[in-house]
């Protein structure tokens, strides 16, 4: 199904274009490294995330404000990904117990979370990297071996040569290029999919 077609749905209120946002992109975030980690923190559940994306997009008619430039999917993920940062209470003008103090009065009394959490970002893309490298091993040992040595093992051009017997350094560096290549093209393809 195209943009056109899946936003046509989506507005129209139809099941058919809900199920759709619900497999492509509510659920798949919900499941991903650095939304999960929040949304357990701030007790939010995929269902939470569905309800504030249809209350946006029907009830504010915020479905109003996409103009078919760049993809659907990534623009609903957009403000669901959003929803996650902003469930933070402290953003809210809530309390938090942690932050208060009760001489304190020109300090805020919330602690400010960060809207990115570093440690969860660098776990994903840890694990991006581990199923690119696989796609690449299943696809091509050779270019996934040369990888490893370069960038893991740091050898040259000249020592991968040598240690796979291949039959120029130059050829070497072809290797290794069309290697970076296929692994940021399977990086977009796995990132459309989520993961």
């Amino acid at each position: 199904m195209d943009d056109r077609t899946w936003y046509e749905l989506v507005k129209a209120g139809e099941d058919a274009g809900w199920k759709l946002v619900w497999e492509r992109v509510v659920e798949p975030e919900s499941r991903s490294m650095r939304s999960a980690e929040l949304m357990n923190r701030y007790s939010l559940t995929a269902g939470d995330l569905m309800g504030m994306l249809f209350d946006d997009m029907i009830g504010r008619r915020k479905i109003d404000l996409y103009r078919g430039e760049g993809s659907f999917q990534g623009w609903l993920r957009t403000y669901v990904r959003g929803y996650v940062l902003n469930a933070d209470p402290n953003k809210h003008g809530e309390i938090s117990i942690e932050g208060a103090h009760a001489d304190a009065e020109d300090v805020p009394t919330g602690l400010e979370l960060p809207s990115d959490d570093k440690k969860v970002m660098m776990n994903e893309v840890w694990q991006m990297t581990h199923l690119c490298f696989k796609d690449l091993w299943n696809q091509d040992p050779e270019r996934a071996y040369v990888m490893l040595l370069k960038t893991r093992f740091h050898f040259s051009s000249e020592e991968v040569r040598d240690f796979l017997d291949v039959s120029s350094a130059a050829n070497v560096d072809q290797i290794f290029s069309r290697a970076v290549k296929f692994m940021r093209q399977d990086w977009v393809v796995r990132d459309k999919k989520g993961m």
